[in-house]
């Protein structure tokens, strides 16, 4: 995660297997992210590119 928000990413999903949901990570400053967002298994995560909204992604389709 620090190298990701020290490079400037404006986020990042863990697909997190253990507790079925996705993780999501925005507003870096430094090299840390200010806002974590979990999504279960039964939601959808927005799908942002070049900060507009441009669809979404079920957690369910990432999980095995």
């Amino acid at each position: 995660a620090p190298i990701y928000a020290q490079a400037g990413l404006p986020e990042y999903w863990i697909v997190n297997l253990i507790d079925r949901q996705v993780e999501v990570y925005t507003a870096p400053v430094g090299d840390a992210y200010t806002r974590r967002q979990d999504y279960p298994e039964t939601a959808d995560v927005p799908l942002v590119l070049d900060g507009q909204p441009r669809g979404v992604v079920p957690v369910s389709a990432l999980l095995p």
